[in-house]
């Protein structure tokens, strides 16, 4: 299935605006949600493979920036020890009740989007796994 161009919304947290990368089938209809947690690095050309082909299976994805209030919106860490190190470090800097408080704004998201059948899921990788299941809880 062919998708729409990525597109963003930054979404309103108590910790401040939450830049979410959104990824679209390109075809009439309404489709599942699913959230797609990175792993420390955020957004980077993997995750956006990785939404890209969901999308291309008729999932409406949102990945959010998991250290947005750290960070500049959309903001990525290189894959080497830096950026590596700076993403070890906020995911234990972050309060455990942000992360929770992010995925119910990106389920908000999906739940008040047109195109969503109101069906939410998660997945993710690495500490995005961690996130996931949270998400589901």
């Amino acid at each position: 299935m062919r998708i729409q161009a990525p597109s963003f919304v930054d979404l309103d947290t108590p910790t401040g605006p939450m830049r979410t990368h959104l990824f679209r089938p390109d075809g009439p209809g309404r489709y599942p949600g699913v959230i797609l947690y990175s792993e420390i690095y955020q957004m980077t050309a993997p995750i956006a493979r990785t939404a890209a082909v969901l999308a291309g299976h008729g999932l409406l994805v949102a990945v959010p920036d998991v250290y947005h209030e750290y960070t500049e919106l959309g903001e990525s860490f290189a894959y080497d020890k830096e950026g590596t190190d700076r993403g070890n470090n906020l995911k234990i800097e972050k309060e455990i009740s942000a992360y929770d408080a992010d995925a119910r704004s990106v389920i908000g998201f999906f739940v008040d989007d047109e195109g969503c059948t109101g069906k939410v899921g998660s997945v993710g990788i690495c500490l995005g796994g961690h996130l996931a299941f949270r998400a589901a809880m």
